[in-house]
Order: C-alpha cells, then structure tokens, then sequence
C-alpha cells in the first residue's frame, strides 16, 4: 500500500509492529498532525493479529508503505523498512509512542540544516507512564561519545540517522532482541558526527523492549563485543545497572 507525500522524502520514519492495536492510534493521530512535507512513514508489521493492520490500511493518508508479513523481532522489521526507505535520514518510532506537534517540522529543518559530516541528529524525548498522565523522566542528551561507552544516553525515538550509516556500517544485527539499536550506535560511534534538538520531540511509554532485564544484558554484550571489554568488566557494569533500575522502579512505584 502506499499514499501520495508532498516532496521526495527527506525523513524515512520506520515503525515496527505486532499487536500494536492499544496505541497505534495515538501514533496516527500524532501524524496527522503534523507538517508531513518531505516526510514518508513506513510501518512493518509481524504479522498482527489484532486490529493493528486495520488501523494502518485506514491510515492511508499519513501512512506511505505497509509491509505486513512474519519476521523476526523488531530489528528485522527495522531492517526491511531501511531497505525500502527513500529519505536520507533514517528514524525509528515505537509503536505504542507518539510525536508531539511540531516535531517533524523540527526534525525536516535539522535535517535541511546539518552540515555535510554529520551523520546524526540527537533529539529530546518524554519517557511516559502506561496511561500517559505523567512524564517519568526527560532525556535530553546530545551526542557523547564517551558517555555512549557506558551507557545509551540518548533517546532513541527522537534520534535520526543519516542513511551513509546504515550503507558504510550494515544493518541491526538480529541476534540481539533488545539492544540491537545501542550495539549499531557502538559500531558506529566513533565515526559519528551529531547535533541535537533539544525541544521535546515525542512521548514514549515505559516499559519497552529497551527498559528490560534482557535489554541490560544484552547491552553489556554489545559492549563487550565493540569496545574488547572483559566478561568482569560488562558483568560488573551489568549489576551496577540492574540495582539502578531496580530503584529507579521502586520510586516510581512510590510516586504512582
């Protein structure tokens, strides 16, 4: 399925989803409102069985392909929508977040703005609770190569990639579930060149397949594997994260 855009894309947005019926709608609604020129959304599907499927073909106007067919986890379903993507930058919106107005007009204008070497574009995010009455925590970080090492300190969902990245450094390695976006930014951080936006951008719920137990081990793999560290080293660093998430979900817990 494809629907008309108003330019050649400069923005590619690339969603992946299975069973996302429950927010899905939220995601659209946020498209719309947005000022789309220069911008293609692409949604890839697992396979949904669910109303997820319905939501998209009735979406035709904001939505410029649908690939529904079995895959295998989001980082596959990422990898098709690069294939297919026209823009030259390159982002990944969950399906169960939202834009906030204004957002891609502002990510269309970075976009335009950015100097030949630079190859990302860092934006700030709202991370939410389920219901979406509360903001949990901000993320606004530019690029810090340093800080990249240890952890993910940016948000990704606000984060546009230039397309050279993906053809000079390959696509998401599949074999991770839940970390595969940091292992990418590991292999290509040395090399990247970033500015940041730093108006909220997007709402994104907790909760996510990068705000679990797995994710946190996984991100130590990744590490392991691009930065030679030792199993000691990702091991310690892996507890160090885990009490911290442990607390940080005990305080929000308390707040409600």
């Amino acid at each position: 399925m494809s629907a008309p855009i108003s330019s050649t894309p400069l923005v590619s947005i690339i969603t992946s989803t299975f069973n996302a019926g429950k927010h899905l709608g939220d995601l659209i609604a946020s498209m719309r409102a947005q000022d789309r020129d220069g911008i293609e959304w692409i949604i890839v599907d697992g396979g949904s069985q669910d109303d997820t499927i319905a939501l998209a073909q009735a979406a035709q106007d904001v939505v410029s392909v649908l690939i529904s067919e079995p895959d295998r986890g989001i980082y596959d379903a990422w990898n098709k929508g690069v294939a297919v993507a026209k823009g030259d930058w390159i982002a990944f919106m969950g399906a169960d977040d939202y834009y906030l107005p204004g957002a891609l007009a502002l990510c269309r204008q970075a976009a335009q703005a950015a100097a030949p070497e630079i190859t990302m574009i860092v934006g700030t995010i709202h991370w939410v609770n389920e219901d979406d009455s509360r903001i949990v925590r901000t993320i606004a970080e530019p690029w810090d190569w340093q800080k990249m090492q240890r952890w993910m300190n940016i948000g990704h969902p606000g984060t546009l990639h230039h397309r050279r990245l993906f053809e000079q450094h390959g696509a998401f390695d599949i074999a991770f579930r839940s970390a595969a976006d940091y292992d990418f930014l590991l292999r290509v951080g040395p090399q990247v060149r970033a500015s940041f936006i730093a108006t909220p951008l997007a709402r994104v719920r907790i909760g996510g397949a990068s705000q679990q137990t797995q994710a946190l081990r996984e991100a130590q793999q990744a590490r392991q594997r691009n930065l030679h560290l030792s199993r000691l080293q990702v091991g310690w660093a892996y507890w160090v994260a885990r009490v911290k998430m442990i607390i940080r979900g005990r305080i929000e817990a308390l707040k409600g």
